[in-house]
This record gives structure tokens, sequence and C-alpha cells, in this order.
């Protein structure tokens, strides 16, 4: 039985998370990765486990575009391919799994499944490449729960008004009552209000007009705009685009990713580091620590089989887990 959607595109790092000569090791749908750049700067991901006797690659030597086992040296090229076997003769059953991999968008991706790679499956996240360095801040952030949970927490923004009351919280996402537009390939969940209380971190005069805009792709990919103006003053209006990426590292661990960026105050870099702060805080004090009682409050990955009630802010999360349960079902 399939555990994760198969046949899509996971992030597995931002690219600057890997350095030259260097090696990232990862866990992606319980898969141990290892991966790493050639001496031409090419990315390879490979199963980190050597065939052999199951020892970590990456703690092995790297050479050009090749990363030795450290246990008995059979020596692996970035195909996965057995090029060196000082016991015998390097066989094609020596091999290890190699990830096709995309670098898009600041981030490296992998492939994990039998189709070929389809590079359309991977939504535009172009408004990342288009914000300046010093208008955008990029986290990883790993946490001990199942993924899903932390894209329910992204389609439910009236947590906010709760979880984040002192800095994105204002009340506007609960009275805002949720519209969904649902399409083939994704889904658009919004939160709208011509005059409300902006939320403190958004530093505009009340009443605002605001706005907050999630479109969720599978499995668990989300790009969220949030912004607003004082009401009758658009001049004076601020608008962010973000993405909340979430790669399962288990059933019940993930990969955050996240990348916030803004079209105002583009080139303040005390702002940025008074917003990174805040974001750090939201997401590893606020709401990571929740998320994860919340894990082990209920003992298992399966939220249905627990029995939940559910409310009406909960039809973004239903609808996206239904259908990740059709994807997962349809590869069975």
């Amino acid at each position: 039985m399939a555990r994760f959607v198969q046949n899509r595109w996971y992030q597995f790092a931002w690219a600057d998370e890997i350095a030259d000569g260097a090696v990232l090791t990862r866990t992606v749908l319980d898969i141990p990765m290892v991966a790493f750049r050639t001496d031409a700067g090419k990315m390879a991901v490979l199963d980190n486990r050597c065939p052999h006797r199951f020892a970590p690659l990456s703690e092995g030597k790297r050479e050009g575009d090749t990363i030795a086992c450290p246990y008995h040296g059979l020596v692996f090229n970035t195909a996965g391919q057995c090029v060196r076997n000082p016991h015998g003769a390097a066989t094609s059953t020596l091999a290890v799994a190699s990830f096709p991999v995309l670098e898009r968008h600041k981030a490296v991706w992998i492939w994990v499944g039998q189709q070929e790679p389809d590079e359309n499956l991977l939504p535009d996240l172009s408004f990342i490449d288009a914000a300046p360095e010093t208008a955008q801040l990029r986290l990883h952030t790993a946490v001990q729960a199942n993924y899903e949970l932390l894209a329910d927490n992204i389609l439910d923004l009236s947590h906010a008004d709760y979880l984040h009351a002192s800095s994105l919280g204002s009340g506007f996402n609960t009275r805002a009552k949720s519209t969904v537009e649902e399409h083939a390939d994704h889904f658009s969940i919004a939160w709208r209000s011509d005059s409300d209380d902006a939320p403190p971190a958004f530093n505009l005069e009340s009443p605002a007009k605001l706005w907050t805009e999630v479109d969720w792709y599978a499995p668990a990919l989300m790009v969220l705009r949030a912004g607003g103006h004082p009401v009758g003053k658009p001049e004076r209006g601020i608008d962010t685009l973000n993405l909340h990426n979430m790669t399962p590292e288990t059933l019940t661990s993930t990969h955050y990713f996240s990348c916030n960026t803004r079209n105002f105050l583009i080139n303040d870099a005390a702002f940025n580091a008074v917003l990174r702060e805040q974001l750090i805080h939201a997401f590893q004090v606020e709401d990571k620590p929740m998320i994860e009682k919340v894990q082990r409050q209920m003992g298992t990955p399966d939220l249905w089989s627990l029995g939940p009630k559910m409310l009406p802010i909960d039809k973004g999360a239903v609808l996206a887990r239904r259908r990740v349960a059709r994807l997962i079902e349809a590869a069975e």
C-alpha cells in the first residue's frame, strides 16, 4: 500500500543549503538520501544506503562526480551506478537509487515515482525568482508531525487569530468566512474583507481592506498571498507572496520549507532582520510546538481514524486531504 503521493516533485532543500564540495543528508518519504554537487555544479541525489551493508554513503569520500562507501570502498556515480568495487566486479546489482533532480526557484526538487519526470507538475513559483534577495526570507524547519497537519494549518488561517494573536491575528480571518474555488490541478481558498482590523504585523492603520488567499497543490505545496491597505488609501497598501511547502520525511515528521516575499521596504536590512525574527517566532515558537503536540496527542498519522469533529473552517483542509487520498489510492 502506498504511503505517500508518488510521481510528484518534492522539495529536497533550498539550493544554497548545499555548498560545493559538501553533502546534505535528508530523509524524504521514508528514504534516506544524500545530495551533492559535481565539479561541474550539477546536483545529484542518491539513496544514502550502500547496497552492500547499507552504510551511509554521506560519510564516505567525495571525488569529482563520485561518492565512496566509507565501509568497504564501493564507489558510485551520480546515476547511482557502482563504478568501482575493490572486491570484485562492479555489477549492475550494486547500484543505488538515483532521483531525478530539478533546480528551479532557488530550490532543489526531486522526483519520486516510477513515471517519467514531468516538469509541468511543478507549480509556477517564479515570484521567488522575481523578488530581490533583500525582500525575501527562506527557511527550512524540521517538524515532528505529519505533513497534512501542517497543510491544515495553512488552509485554516483562522488559527492566526488565536495562536499568533500578537502578530498575525486581529480576528479578521475568523470574521471573514472563507470561499473555495476548485480547479483541475489545484484549489484556492480566500478570506477577504472590505473593512476590518489589520493584523499587528501589517503595521497598517485600521479599518483596512484585507485579503488572504491560498493556492494548494498536491500533496502539500501552498502559495499564500496576504496584504491590505487602509480603507480608501490603496497607495498605502502592502502585499506579500509566500511559499509554504511540506515535504514528508516520514508519516510523522516533515520538512517545512517557506519563502516570504514582499513589495514594500525591499531594501531595508533592518526590517529584514525584524521580519526574520517574527517569522521564526511564528513558525518555530508558535506553530511548530502546537502541531507537534497535536501529533503526540493523536498518537497516529491518520486523522480520520480518530473521528475528528469538523467545523466550517475545515473545508479547505478536508478538500486537500480528500485529493491526496485519491492520488494515493490511484497509485495502488
